[in-house]
């Protein structure tokens, strides 16, 4: 501990016409710095022109306190938590957990989709002994806890707009080429804009015609007539089903469209309780 001395010279009279003397000012002591780790790591994939994959990750839509978003993959820094997903990321979030978040002291993910893996992900046992809690977007996933994507939070999604149209068509950019798109019915895919430019597309659809699964979800959460054309297994994770239709034929079945009332409070409601088990962890 650093402190100022006055001592008392030897052999020099300690009275008021003689002072004692001083011993000279030390420098001041370094002021320590404490540092503290990032509580909260978050890595989805956010680079890409999938209006999904960017708007999926927790860290856009709840607190958590200090917090650092990177891509899924990237060396993870010392920190108290770190959140991957969601989406449908199970393999790359299983290498990442095992090989590059070694400095976090409890992984987690969260709302990311797994039904749909067609085979066995390499480390997947490494991985669930490794992460603290896991977040599945599908229900009824052993070992897992349902959260569906935390984009449900996002503002629009609670006030839709009025439909201007009878049918909208929102398509996946990449898994579309052969679907039907009758001249009349407006169309967007899931590359174009922002996440505000989705949510206005498709809410202006009284039933919404859609193959991609983030389109599917929003559709549902606003309450919309759904018509999904699924092209693979990760259509089949959803706690409450959309119709669903064949993508060759969609027309013949947009009679079987329905909504889901409710449905958004229930995804919020979910959000919020995984919310509290993750915070929980620190």
């Amino acid at each position: 501990m650093c402190a100022l001395q006055n001592t008392h010279m030897p052999g020099l009279p300690n009275s008021p016409t003689s002072p004692v003397p001083r011993a000279p000012l030390r420098p001041a002591c370094p002021r320590l710095t404490l540092t503290r780790m990032t509580q909260f790591v978050f890595q989805h994939i956010k680079d890409t022109a999938n209006v999904g994959d960017r708007a999926c990750t927790p860290a856009q839509w709840l607190p958590f306190g200090p917090s650092i978003v990177q891509s899924i993959g990237e060396t993870v820094p010392p920190c108290d938590v770190a959140v991957f997903g969601g989406g449908q990321v199970y393999a790359s979030v299983v290498a990442a957990v095992v090989n590059h978040a070694a400095a976090a002291r409890h992984c987690v993910t969260w709302a990311i989709g797994m039904r749909a893996a067609r085979r066995r992900v390499p480390d997947a046992d490494r991985f669930k002994a490794r992460v603290s809690l896991i977040g599945c977007r599908d229900i009824d996933v052993p070992d897992t806890h349902y959260v569906p994507c935390a984009s449900c939070l996002a503002p629009p999604l609670k006030s839709p707009a009025p439909p201007q149209h009878d049918v909208v068509l929102y398509l996946h950019a990449k898994k579309s080429a052969d679907l039907q798109r009758p001249l009349g019915i407006p169309s967007r895919t899931n590359h174009t804009g922002t996440l505000d430019d989705a949510l206005a597309f498709i809410a202006s659809g009284e039933t919404v015609v859609t193959n991609s699964f983030h389109g599917t979800y929003w559709a549902m959460l606003m309450g919309r007539r759904v018509l999904c054309l699924p092209f693979s297994g990760k259509f089949n994770g959803f706690a409450r089903m959309p119709a669903l239709a064949d993508p060759a034929d969609w027309q013949a079945d947009l009679a079987r469209a329905y909504a889901l009332p409710d449905y958004l409070d229930q995804c919020i409601a979910a959000n919020h309780a995984f919310h509290a088990k993750v915070m929980n962890l620190l």
